[in-house]
C-alpha cells in the first residue's frame, strides 16, 4: 500500500518506523496543529498496522486542513485496505480530493480501485478514461480498460485497448494473453492462437501462458494441442488442480473416460473442495457406471454446492442404480423442492414421479427387511430351543 507524505516529514530518514513515529509525536507535542505531521503520523501508524489510530490521525489532519489531499487519499486507502465493506467510505475520501483537484491522478486511480471493489465496472471505466488523460504511465490504465471490456463481454472493444498497449510494448505478456482470450471469444482462432503462442514464447515458464494457449485450442476444437499445453502447465506447477481438471475435460471430450477420471481424481487430491472437479468426477463415474464412486462424489459436491437440483437428481439416479431407493427418494425430493423454487415446473414434475416410484420401492425394501428380521429371529429362537433339548 502506498501512502502520501507531505511537507517536512517527506524528507525524514529514520532507521525504523517506530523511531520515526516517536520523532513525529515529539514534534506534535510542540506543534499540535500541524496537519502535515498528523498525516505523517497516520502513515507511520499504518505501516505498523495500527489502522484505527492511523485513521484517527488522518481525520485529525483533515480537520486541521480540509484541503490536505494527501490525508484524504491516505484515509481512503486505509479504508479500502481494511476490506471491501469500506469501499463506499473510501470512495467518499477520494471524491473529496477530486472535487478539489479533478485531474489528480492518484485520486482518479484510487477512486477507480474503489469502484472496482464495489463491482461498478462502468464507473471505474469512466474514471480510467479521465486518468488516461493525465497519467504518466498509460499502459496499466489501458490494460485495465481492456480487461473491463473483456469482463463485460465487449470483446471487440477490449481488443482496441490491448492492441494500443501492445503498440508500446509488443512483449507485454498479460496484454498478449488477454488479447488471445478476446480473439477466442469472437471465434478468431488464428489470431487467438498467435497471440497466446507469442506470450508462451516470451515467457515459457509462465503457467498462465500455457493455460490460455490450452484454453484457446480447446475452444477451437484442437483437443490434442490443448492437452499438450496443459501437460506443460502441469510440469511448471504439478500442484495446480485447475490444470488437472481441464486435462480431464479434454480427455472427456475425446471420450477417453478412464483418463478423464484419473485427472479429475488428481485435481481433487490437489484441492479437496475443487467443485468443478468433484462434479466432473461424479458425471464421468456415472458414464463408467461406477455408481458408488458417483454417489460419493455427488455427496461431496453437494456438501459445498447444495442448491444444484441437477446434482440431487443425478445423486438420486446413482442411488437408484445401487437399489438404495430410500436414499434416491430423499435426493429426488430435494431436487423437486429446488426445481419448484426456481420455477422449473416440468423438471419438478419429472422428479416428483421418480421420487414417488422410489418411495414405493423404499417401502417394499423396508417391509422385506422387517420380514427378514422376523425370519432371522424365528430361526434363532428355534435353534436355541433345539440346542436346549439336546443338552437335556
Amino acid at each position: 500500500m502506498l501512502f502520501s507524505l507531505s511537507g517536512y516529514f517527506h524528507q525524514i530518514l529514520m532507521p525504523s518506523v517506530r523511531e520515526a513515529l516517536d520523532s513525529v509525536e515529539r514534534h506534535l507535542e510542540r506543534h499540535p496543529d500541524d496537519a502535515h505531521a498528523w498525516n505523517s503520523k497516520g502513515v507511520l501508524l499504518a505501516q505498523l498496522e495500527e489502522f484505527g489510530d492511523a485513521l484517527r490521525s488522518f481525520e485529525k489532519a483533515i480537520t486541521l486542513n480540509p484541503g490536505l489531499t494527501e490525508a484524504h487519499l491516505n484515509k481512503g486507502r486505509i479504508l479500502l485496505s481494511i476490506g471491501p465493506d469500506n469501499a463506499e467510505k473510501a470512495l467518499s475520501s477520494f471524491q473529496s480530493v477530486l472535487e478539489m483537484s479533478p485531474e489528480n491522478a492518484m485520486a482518479l486511480q484510487d477512486a477507480a480501485q474503489a469502484f472496482r471493489s464495489l463491482g461498478e465496472r462502468e464507473q471505474e471505466l469512466s474514471l480510467l478514461e479521465r486518468l488516461l488523460r493525465v497519467a504518466e504511465n498509460t499502459t496499466p490504465v489501458l490494460l485495465r480498460m481492456g480487461n473491463i471490456h473483456l469482463e463485460s463481454g465487449r470483446f471487440d472493444e477490449s481488443l482496441v485497448y490491448y492492441n494500443k498497449v501492445l503498440e508500446d510494448d509488443e512483449k507485454l505478456v498479460p496484454a498478449l494473453l488477454h488479447r488471445a482470450i478476446a480473439y477466442s471469444m469472437i471465434g478468431d482462432w488464428k489470431n487467438a492462437r498467435n497471440s497466446a503462442d507469442k506470450a508462451r514464447k516470451i515467457a515459457p515458464g509462465n503457467i498462465e501462458a500455457w493455460r490460455v494457449l490450452a484454453d484457446v485450442n480447446l475452444r477451437a476444437g484442437r483437443n490434442r494441442t490443448a492437452l499438450k499445453a496443459l501437460e506443460k502447465a502441469s510440469e511448471i506447477d504439478p500442484s495446480d488442480a485447475n490444470v488437472e481438471n481441464t486435462m480431464g475435460m479434454v480427455e472427456y471430450k475425446e471420450r477417453r473416460l478412464k483418463d478423464a477420471e484419473k485427472h479429475f481424481k488428481r485435481a481433487i487430491i490437489r484441492d479437496r473442495e475443487h467443485i468443478r472437479a468433484l462434479r466432473n468426477l461424479a458425471l464421468v463415474s456415472m458414464e463408467l457406471e461406477k455408481w458408488r464412486q458417483a454417489v460419493k462424489a455427488w455427496k461431496r459436491y453437494l456438501s459445498i454446492e447444495n442448491d444444484d437440483p441437477d446434482a440431487y437428481d443425478a445423486l438420486a439416479t446413482a442411488n437408484a442404480r445401487l437399489e438404495d431407493f430410500c436414499a434416491a427418494a430423499k435426493a429426488w425430493q430435494r431436487a423437486r423442492k429446488i426445481f419448484k423454487r426456481k420455477n422449473h415446473d416440468s423438471e419438478a414434475s419429472r422428479v416428483t414421479q421418480l421420487g414417488r416410484a422410489a418411495r414405493i420401492n423404499c417401502s417394499r425394501q423396508k417391509e422385506a427387511e422387517r420380514e427378514a428380521r422376523k425370519d432371522e429371529k424365528a430361526t434363532r429362537s428355534f435353534s436355541d430351543r433345539f440346542r436346549l433339548r439336546e443338552k437335556k
